[in-house]
């Protein structure tokens, strides 16, 4: 129990008689202060130290104890103070209203000491157990808090732990993801790129499995440690620039190196590589590591060396090469368009080639061109166009579309071959044609026909009749030189109707010998026909499919090759093998010119030969191919033997 001499009470009246009176009872049990008003009274309960019990009288001036009470309560320094009133007033009303505002506890006047005393006692001891109800309350408080805020910082640190172990898993994970797309990058790329790093020192410290480029046959964890420059013969200029680089790097006088190098492989051929490195410092142990990538490069080499090429042979190119984007704007000429439409490259590219546009053709032509490549396929043509100085000159173009990945058209590429010269010769052609046609033939067939009539009268002699008949075979022969001349014309144009049927080769034979039996009397030569190794009877037959005439003309002209190259007093064999197809060869001693061989069929190929055109063998070789034959040469100078052969089909 509490020690009564160390509680205090505060009395409060308006008379001085009941504050002695009051003062008297309570004195010998407690610490007493009194106050005569309200305000007073407020004061002294806000004071250090507070009284621990307020007796409070209610009917006061200015300040009744009601609402001195209703102030105490409403501060919460003064608000655990007990208030008993003490009054005169017995009314039911005023005791609820005291208990109203606050009151404990209600003493009438006049006062009974015992009873005071025994008021007092009571309401100090339920104050006193109040307070320490309220401190335990208060100790139990903080305790659930502090265990609340040790339970709070707990599970922020458990959380915080859980994050901070799944933000670590998520680390190793992503380290683990890493490393494995590395791995993946490293494997799937070992046929091109050698991943590296090493010591200021060239020590290998890592190496992927790309280094098997290097043909080194050891694997990437055996070579670690190794001094990269020792692992393979690095050519000369390769190591000087492979020290001159990395000392850069070293010195910081540059971040990042590039450069090429290259090492004489078993096979003797060198490999290329482009080394693209970088200087790092190591956080662990501040040394300096140089990390790096070596592409190989040998066959993007090759594939340079083979586009210059290219480009060298697109600039150098006897034709125009013209390269436009999709809606025709011009990207890139060849100097050859230069120089044959006179404009340079500054005035066209960035130009539609309509710039050359001649007028010669109407728009239909246009239209067709366009629907030709817009379709994705090749147009091909012959064009006038005009040169910058106003002349027009014709060109035969290629023109295609460059289709992308997305199979839309990207590009044009035009490749023109100037033809003006060609379409001259045409039209001088076409004029010969014209006289061949109307102002040759028109007198030999008064030629050929005049024998005719001549042959009707019955008194001519019968040398008179071989005269006539050399005049009628000389006019023949001339006009069927003639139609043969506009065949020839014709082929070469692409403008000759073949047409096949079947003969007999062996009376077509008979036909050309005695054509050429004053040449083959003057060389004194002997020409043998063989079928299948055997001598033909002459009324043999050999049926073939050709058109007569061509194939007649034809082996005119490669017998008379052979009669010509043949020497004096010598053998020509003509030989028929085979069946469907029929190989003809007609043989002669002697050989072909070396400077002439490899273009034997060209046209005005010819050597040594006094009033040689070139054009036999050529004119040969354009009607072999429009009949569908085959035909070829062979000369060896260890036989000295030269035969041209003929694959013919038969019936």
């Amino acid at each position: 129990m509490l020690n009564a001499k160390t509680q205090s009470i505060l009395i409060v009246d308006d008379h001085v008689e009941n504050l002695s009176v009051l003062s008297n009872i309570l004195k010998p049990y407690y610490r007493i202060r009194a106050a005569t008003n309200g305000r007073e009274a407020i004061t002294l309960a806000l004071a250090t130290p507070a009284p621990d019990l307020i007796l409070l009288d209610i009917m006061m001036p200015e300040m009744d104890g009601y609402e001195v009470c209703e102030r105490l309560k409403a501060n919460p320094t003064s608000q655990q103070i007990p208030v008993i009133f003490l009054t005169a007033r017995t009314a039911d009303t005023d005791e609820v209203r005291g208990f109203a505002v606050g009151a404990v506890d209600y003493v009438t006047k006049p006062i009974q000491p015992l009873l005071l005393l025994a008021r007092v006692r009571a309401q100090l001891a339920l104050a006193a157990l109040l307070q320490h109800t309220h401190h335990q309350l208060n100790v139990q408080v903080e305790q659930v808090i502090k265990m609340t805020r040790q339970r709070d910082e707990h599970a922020a640190y458990a959380e915080h732990l859980a994050h901070e172990i799944i933000r670590r898993e998520r680390a190793e994970t992503a380290l683990r993801d890493s490393q494995a797309r590395f791995d993946r990058l490293t494997t799937r790329l070992k046929d091109q790129i050698i991943f590296f790093s090493h010591s200021a020192q060239g020590e290998l410290l890592y190496c992927s499995d790309g280094v098997q480029l290097l043909d080194t046959q050891i694997l990437p964890a055996q070579l670690l440690g190794k001094n990269w420059i020792t692992l393979v013969a690095w050519t000369a200029e390769s190591l000087a620039r492979i020290h001159t680089e990395e000392q850069q790097l070293l010195a910081g006088e540059k971040m990042i190196a590039d450069f090429e190098i290259a090492y004489h492989h078993k096979d003797g051929e060198l490999r290329y590589f482009m080394v693209h490195e970088y200087l790092i410092q190591e956080s662990a142990t501040g040394t300096h590591v140089v990390e790096g990538i070596a592409f190989e490069m040998t066959a993007k080499k090759a594939q340079d060396a083979k586009l210059r090429t290219l480009v060298q042979a697109v600039e150098q190119a006897s034709v125009s090469i013209v390269i436009s984007d999709a809606i025709g704007t011009v990207l890139y000429v060849n100097p050859y368009f230069a120089m044959v439409t006179g404009y340079s490259k500054e005035e066209i590219i960035g130009q539609n080639p309509r710039l050359l546009k001649s007028g010669e053709h109407d728009d239909r032509f246009y239209e067709q061109m366009w629907n030709t490549l817009i379709s994705g396929q090749t147009w091909r043509g012959d064009i006038v166009n005009r040169r910058k100085n106003g002349e027009l000159f014709w060109e035969s173009a290629a023109i295609s579309p460059i289709i992308d990945a997305n199979g839309l058209v990207a590009n044009y590429v035009a490749v023109k071959e100037d033809i003006n010269e060609r379409k001259k010769l045409e039209r001088i052609k076409q004029d010969v044609e014209q006289i061949m046609r109307h102002d040759l033939k028109s007198p030999l067939n008064a030629i050929i026909g005049i024998p005719q009539v001549l042959n009707l009268d019955d008194n001519l002699t019968p040398s008179q009749r071989e005269l006539i008949g050399l005049i009628q075979e000389s006019g023949t022969n001339m006009l069927d030189m003639i139609d043969l001349s506009l065949d020839l014309f014709k082929i070469e144009t692409g403008r000759y109707q073949y047409q096949p049927e079947a003969f007999n080769l062996l009376s077509l034979f008979k036909r050309l010998l005695h054509t050429f039996d004053n040449a083959i009397q003057r060389k004194q030569v002997n020409i043998q026909i063989s079928v299948n190794g055997a001598y033909p009877d002459s009324d043999a037959s050999l049926r073939v499919t050709a058109e007569e005439r061509l194939l007649f003309s034809m082996l005119s002209n490669l017998l008379l090759n052979a009669i010509e190259a043949a020497p004096a007093v010598s053998s020509i064999q003509i030989e028929l093998k085979g069946n469907n197809p029929l190989l003809l060869s007609i043989c002669n001693s002697g050989t072909v010119p070396m400077d002439i061989r490899a273009d034997f069929f060209q046209k005005y190929k010819t050597y040594g030969k006094r009033g040689g055109t070139g054009l036999g063998t050529y004119s040969a070789k354009l009607m072999a191919d429009v009949m569908g034959f085959e035909i070829g040469m062979d000369t060896s100078d260890v036989e000295q033997k030269t035969r041209v052969w003929l694959k013919i089909p038969t019936v």
